[in-house]
């Protein structure tokens, strides 16, 4: 895919769409879209006081849970770090972005779920690309795009280890894992043990 293509298209659709706060759509470089094998997913980008790198269809830095950030924002890059640790991904080659690039302070139903549609050409070949394995999806409207581009069947339902909340993972014919889990700006599942020992059969980790 065409990184300049994606960076036109974001530039022009933002004041358009209702956006003027930037947008993002991968959260690291664009050459991972040739290697990575597994995809952290979620819903937008949040607001950015830094005001850096605030309209890019990439990070080229690297990623972006990983580079300098305010510290209002770690506990969200901790608990990627940690689930990378967990199911053995390196944080700096795995995939990572936003369903929807637009950044926004708070996510507001009528008028973002539907510029869900600006990246689901996107997000649909990065998903039938055949190298993308195990899709980890934060928050249910994440996981519901995911499972509907994919067509994967649900697999396993289970207590997320807080409260009645629950994780569930979902296969595709060819095998592709798409896990639907809390988000991690709210439930920082990976710092709970209770819920670590929920993710880890979850995601069939032995031991």
């Amino acid at each position: 895919m065409d990184r300049e293509h994606w960076q036109r298209l974001l530039t022009d659709g933002e004041a358009m769409r209702g956006y003027d706060d930037g947008f993002k759509l991968l959260f690291c470089p664009w050459r991972l879209l040739q290697s990575a094998d597994a995809l952290f997913l979620s819903l937008n980008p949040g607001s950015d006081p830094s005001g850096e790198f605030m309209r890019v269809a990439s990070d080229e830095r690297g990623n972006s849970y990983l580079v300098k950030r305010d510290a209002r924002h770690s506990p969200m890059a901790e608990q990627y770090k940690r689930l990378c640790a967990l199911v053995g991904q390196d944080p700096e080659e795995m995939l990572a972005g936003a369903l929807m690039p637009y950044r926004t302070a708070k996510w507001r139903q009528r008028r973002d779920a539907p510029n869900i549609a600006v990246a689901a050409e996107f997000w649909q070949s990065v998903l039938s690309n055949g190298r993308i394995r195990s899709v980890y999806c934060m928050g249910k409207d994440v996981e519901k795009a995911v499972v509907k581009m994919t067509g994967a069947r649900l697999d396993c339902e289970l207590r997320a280890g807080w409260g009645e909340l629950k994780v569930r993972r979902h296969k595709t014919v060819e095998g592709v894992r798409v896990f639907g889990l809390l988000h991690f700006s709210t439930f920082k599942m990976l710092s709970r043990p209770a819920c670590v020992e929920q993710l880890r059969e979850l995601f069939e980790l032995e031991g």
